[in-house]
């Protein structure tokens, strides 16, 4: 289950990659027109409202389109937060912990260099090659399932290290600021070196 749920997490972390790229290249559901057009003069018959329609039809399906692919980015979030309840369980005892530090800072960079991947890629197929060997690189490095739609869940990353010299990646929803009597009891391993905790999760 691990292993899904990672998958989940990277598919997660470059999908705002995809709606920039849709963004900028305006690819939307635009296969939807004719579909659309005859349900609109089925159901009203022929009007000024299906006439407006289809006189406004490109620039509301790309605002269509753009809200479609962010609703998908944000329901694919939900299931991976679903599937936390499946993985193996973790803990890390009070005292344990050496050091706190905020992990988001040191993931914005990068994360923001997928953007402009993102907008430098012409056309979707070169799009899918470059972020699937992206995705492959995430999947086999140690730490690195930074998603920034978490944080509409309440989540935030933190870098925390053990008694054993050991720093591992802690997603959580509480606010860390010193080590001092810190403990995680109810932890799910994602990797061997990344955490999320589901303590007050809803």
């Amino acid at each position: 289950m691990a292993y899904i749920f990672r998958f989940f997490l990277i598919v997660n972390s470059l999908s705002l990659s995809f709606l920039i790229f849709a963004i900028h290249k305006q690819v939307t559901l635009e296969w939807i027109e004719p579909i659309f057009c005859d349900i609109c003069s089925f159901v009203v018959g022929e009007n000024i409202l299906t006439e407006f329609i289809g006189n406004n039809f490109h620039s509301m399906l790309n605002i269509s389109s753009y809200l479609f692919y962010f609703t998908c980015i944000i329901l694919l979030s939900i299931v991976s937060v679903y599937f936390i309840n499946f993985l193996s369980n973790d803990s890390i005892e009070q005292d344990t912990l050496t050091n706190i530090e905020p992990a988001n800072d040191a993931f914005l960079p990068s994360y923001l260099g997928y953007f402009f991947v993102a907008l430098s890629v012409p056309d979707i197929e070169i799009f899918f090659v470059v972020f699937g060997i992206i995705a492959i690189f995430i999947f086999y490095s140690r730490i690195s399932y930074f998603n920034p739609i978490f944080f509409i869940f309440g989540f935030k990353f933190f870098y925390v290290t053990n008694s054993n010299n050991v720093k591992v990646l802690l997603i959580t929803k509480k606010e860390l600021k010193t080590t001092e009597s810190a403990s995680f009891n109810q932890l799910k391993r994602i990797t061997n070196y990344t955490f999320i905790d589901t303590e007050g999760k809803g």
